[in-house]
């Protein structure tokens, strides 16, 4: 499979675990769902790094300047990032959904952080912890 379809397929598949995180987060295999689909990007992505890194005609390694520069003129090096970038979001989303069950926070509060946690990333993730706060009183994880 290409960089191109993979990046095609990834980017549209993601949102089914998305959609179960919020519309049913109480299903007994949203999370499981959300964590194999995170977890499969991640293999994906060291799959397409490995290939990359192997590969001698691109020119890309970590241990010059010069090959560190040729990383970011790769597809698949970017399409690595974007792997990564995705499956750390859905992966903070599961958390969130997680955490909020275990916290009793109605998940009609939840909803705009794993929304804004999908489209940024970390802003969603700060809405959620500021969330908690008001729940909890408390900064810590525990």
């Amino acid at each position: 499979m290409t960089s191109d379809s993979f990046y095609w397929y990834a980017s549209i598949i993601i949102f089914l675990p998305w959609l179960l995180l919020i519309a049913a987060p109480n299903w007994r295999y949203t999370e499981p769902i959300a964590f194999g689909a995170a977890t499969i990007l991640l293999i994906a992505a060291a799959v397409f790094t490995f290939q990359f890194l192997t590969s001698p005609e691109e020119g890309g390694n970590l241990f010059s300047l010069e090959g560190f520069k040729n990383l970011f003129r790769s597809k698949e090096m970017l399409l690595t990032g974007w792997l990564n970038y995705l499956s750390f979001c859905l992966l903070v989303g599961t958390w969130q959904t997680h955490d909020a069950r275990q916290l009793k926070i109605g998940h009609i509060f939840v909803i705009p952080s794993l929304l804004l946690t999908m489209l940024t990333g970390p802003a969603g993730l700060l809405l959620y912890l500021v969330l908690r706060f008001f729940k909890t009183k408390r900064w810590d994880l525990r």
